[in-house]
């Protein structure tokens, strides 16, 4: 597999997973997303990513949302609420920076580049939404950087037609992430196998954009095997969003993280061998051959003479046909574990 530099950070197998912290749409000011970036530095997430939109371009004027977690709603009146504004884009993008978290943004229309360009965002990350916007995807792929492609609604030859737009332009930097785009995700739709179903297809790293309420479905999508985790994380302190629902608390998304990594640390490097606290352990815990009575020496060993218990400093228990019928060389006494050296 090709592995993907994301800010300082190589995304890939082999290489621990990678956390995005969603906030577009869960801040409505610059002091909200200084909180949510603050928490997100200090949970341990790896980057933090935001929505660049303007209700003009994103949507026609009579096309509705009819969705769990916003009722049915014209989109730009929705959108209207939520656009950040170049100044806050400026702003996050500075103070993440200060933070030394990596920061980027996804456009919701191709105009959008000349501020993301000017705002200078190591990554572009291509929402599910403009996934087929196939122009959108070539120049995107000519800037140089690394992309990350989210492919909800999306069926395979539909994922096929864009990542060969942005190979075709040179750029392989490419992040693939499966998605489910309904909000909240119910889990029985997840269909999570296709993380693995995409690795096979496109030998590049495959990450998950998680829409589902709670950190079981994107815990159960790193164990799984994606390379990198995206998702919604909301402060109790901000107002209300739509996206609060299927969006983590800090300390969910801490948890979260630290659950994964736990995981990772117990994948070990799959060779079927004890571990250094088993070979101190199997000394006392395992079995052996050992006398049950005192043998004299020179006696011809029988059955009712042994028997196979603990410790496991003698004679593995596949010889114990071979141990019966010889001749005890010395004296063993009872409950003594048997060797080579006894007969």
């Amino acid at each position: 597999m090709k592995n993907v530099k994301l800010g300082e950070k190589i995304v890939g197998d082999s290489n621990p997973c990678y956390f995005i912290a969603e906030i577009g749409g869960l801040f409505k000011n610059f002091e909200e997303a200084k909180r949510l970036i603050d928490s997100a530095v200090k949970f341990g997430a790896d980057a933090i990513k935001f929505q660049t939109l303007e209700a003009e371009t994103i949507t026609t004027k009579n096309n509705y949302f009819n969705l769990g977690v916003t009722g049915k709603v014209l989109q730009y009146d929705f959108f209207k609420k939520f656009e950040p504004s170049k100044d806050v884009q400026k702003q996050i993008v500075d103070y993440a920076n200060t933070k030394s978290i990596t920061v980027f943004s996804a456009p919701s229309h191709i105009k959008d580049l000349e501020l993301m360009e000017k705002l200078e965002l190591p990554i572009y990350k291509i929402g599910s939404d403009l996934a087929c916007h196939i122009p959108l995807l070539k120049k995107i792929a000519k800037l140089d950087k690394p992309i990350i492609l989210s492919t909800g609604m999306c069926n395979i030859d539909e994922v096929k037609d864009s990542v060969n737009a942005i190979l075709s332009e040179g750029n392989e930097n490419l992040v693939i992430l499966h998605c489910v785009s309904d909000y909240p995700t119910k889990p029985e739709e997840t269909n999570l196998n296709v993380i693995q179903t995409l690795k096979d297809e496109f030998n590049l790293p495959i990450g998950y954009s998680d829409h589902t309420i709670g950190t079981d479905i994107p815990f159960a999508a790193a164990v799984l095997g994606a390379n990198l985790i995206e998702k919604h994380f909301r402060h109790d302190l901000n107002k209300p969003s739509a996206d609060d629902i299927h969006a983590l608390t800090p300390l969910n998304f801490e948890q979260l993280i630290k659950s994964v990594k736990k995981i990772e640390n117990s994948m070990g490097d799959g060779k079927k061998r004890p571990t250094e606290s088993e070979e101190k352990n199997l000394v006392n815990n395992r079995v052996s051959i050992v006398s049950l009575i005192d043998i004299p020496q020179n006696a011809i060993i029988t059955s009712d003479m042994i028997d196979v218990r603990r410790p496991g400093t003698g004679l593995a228990p596949k010889n114990l046909e071979k141990v019966i019928g010889k001749k005890a060389k010395k004296f063993i006494p009872k409950d003594e574990p048997i060797d080579w050296e006894m007969i």
